[in-house]
């Protein structure tokens, strides 16, 4: 079999496993066989697909190092390198309602599913505390360090090869988003190129786009509790 079929493949069976994850889970809660809040809906799909990622890398005969867990060159630099990926992406987000403006307004995302957290200290508090494990480490070993590392293996390693796998694996990212709505779906994709483009330019680190995505999912709860307009 060619290579770029089993990469294809490859790619196939974490989508695969992550509808099937998805689908049993509200399979589950609608029959009422497990109860969930809306606010931890699609959390058994991405853990499910991080899983399968591993499994098949695994299984390819790759480490985890192959998904990008390595200890990065510096960590003195890792702070600055955290701060610079979220400034990056909030002022990408800033520009973009303004570069499509002439076009058509830019919906808001709908975090009506986070009602809950709104003047609820613990509530938020946890979140902040499970988001990195339910989200921010599996959702960056799924679509950095597995789907880059595939879309990589396929459309080269050029420049242009780069700016594809960049916005392929960004459209993956927004499109599972889609219980946030058309604007959630456009901030995340502009949240996974933004976190792509990182990832390349840290030396295909994974750690360092966690610990960006880890900040920015606190950045995330505490806007949900103060009832604040979502920029991360």
């Amino acid at each position: 079999m060619q290579k770029s079929a089993k990469l294809i493949i490859d790619i196939l069976i974490v989508i695969a496993v992550t509808i099937l994850s998805f689908a049993l889970e509200e399979l589950a809660v609608n029959q009422g066989w497990i109860t969930l809040g809306d606010e931890a809906r699609g959390v058994s799909s991405v853990l499910g697909g991080a899983l399968a990622a591993v499994g098949v890398v695994l299984a390819r005969g790759g480490t985890l190092a192959d998904l990008g867990f390595k200890q990065p060159a510096n960590w003195n630099k890792v702070p600055f390198q955290v701060i610079a990926i979220l400034v990056a992406f909030l002022t990408a987000q800033a520009i973009a309602p303004l570069l499509v403006s002439s076009f058509t307004t830019l919906p808001e995302p709908d975090m009506s599913r986070y009602d809950a957290i709104t003047g609820n200290v613990g509530a938020a508090i946890a979140m902040a505390l499970i988001l990195p494990l339910t989200a921010s480490i599996p959702e960056e070993l799924i679509y950095r360090g597995f789907l880059m590392g595939r879309l990589s293996e396929i459309f080269g390693r050029s420049t242009r090869g780069s700016v594809m796998t960049v916005l392929v694996q960004a459209l993956f990212f927004g499109s599972v988003h889609f219980m946030w709505g058309i604007g959630g779906i456009i901030v995340t994709i502009i949240m996974g190129i933004v976190w792509g483009t990182a990832y390349l330019l840290c030396g295909r680190n994974l750690w360092v786009v966690i610990l960006a995505h880890s900040t920015g999912h606190i950045v995330f709860a505490i806007q949900l509790y103060f009832g604040m307009s979502i920029i991360v």
